[in-house]
């Protein structure tokens, strides 16, 4: 109410102060025909400043606010392969019985050039085949552990909202660790439990080098720096099977 009140009080305001300039000019030059020639002209010219006003001067401030959502979200994302994405994948990989095809897919000098079209669309149509070895299970319900908080916080943050494929890449990951977390003793899974997982564990994981493939674009394009650091914890290579969280 007092937003309209201070609108209606500054509309008066600004009518009034025409209307004295419209006086004092009819006063002082006498052409009164003029000053209402111009007054119709420039209500003539009303609609097309509205149109601009609208539909250009609109679309560039959406644009623009576009572009800072954006920013803002792929700071999140960023926060979430350096904090604990890339760790969760390497920890991962090693439950992907055809890792090593997976890595000569995804060589970054070649998408890197066309922006991860074909490497997407190749690893689209990828057949990962992991299985849920009982006996190195605990190794990544470890390591999930110390990531659940931060995952918790993410799935939090209003930003993500608008990026959906994040958002269910980061639902995947949870469900994964909450899969993990209710299974009982891990070393006692029964083989549909162990497919279950395994099926599981596919799902989050080829969502996350989608989302990490799109990263890295990202950064190569924007903060060439960051890219560089990104680029040494490469997830990809072909020994990080072997990596031990």
């Amino acid at each position: 109410m007092g937003k309209l009140r201070e609108n209606v009080f500054l509309a008066i305001i600004l009518t009034g102060s025409s209307a004295i300039i419209y006086i004092i000019q009819n006063a002082i030059f006498h052409e009164p025909s003029q000053t209402a020639f111009y007054i119709f002209q420039d209500m003539a010219f009303m609609p097309f400043q509205a149109l601009i006003a609208t539909l250009v001067i609109d679309q560039f401030l959406k644009i623009k606010e576009k572009r800072i959502k954006t920013k803002k979200i792929n700071v999140v994302i960023s926060t979430f392969f350096v904090d604990a994405g890339v760790n969760i994948m390497m920890a991962m990989s090693r439950f992907n019985q055809n890792h090593n095809e997976a890595c000569e897919i995804i060589k970054i000098e070649e998408f890197i050039d066309n922006k991860g079209s074909s490497v997407k669309k190749t690893l689209g149509e990828f057949e990962y085949h992991f299985y849920a070895d009982p006996n190195k299970l605990e190794e990544l319900v470890s390591t999930m552990d110390k990531n659940k908080g931060f995952l918790l916080d993410l799935l939090e943050n209003q930003n993500l909202l608008e990026h959906e494929s994040f958002t269910d890449m980061l639902w995947a990951v949870f469900h994964v660790a909450d899969e993990l977390k209710t299974r009982g003793d891990l070393k006692r899974l029964s083989k549909s439990e162990i497919d279950h997982i395994s099926e599981d564990m596919i799902r989050a994981y080829a969502a996350m080098v989608m989302e990490w493939i799109s990263y890295i674009i990202y950064l190569k394009d924007e903060y060439p720096f960051l890219y560089a650091t990104a680029i040494r914890k490469n997830p990809f290579y072909q020994v990080s099977t072997e990596y031990i969280p």
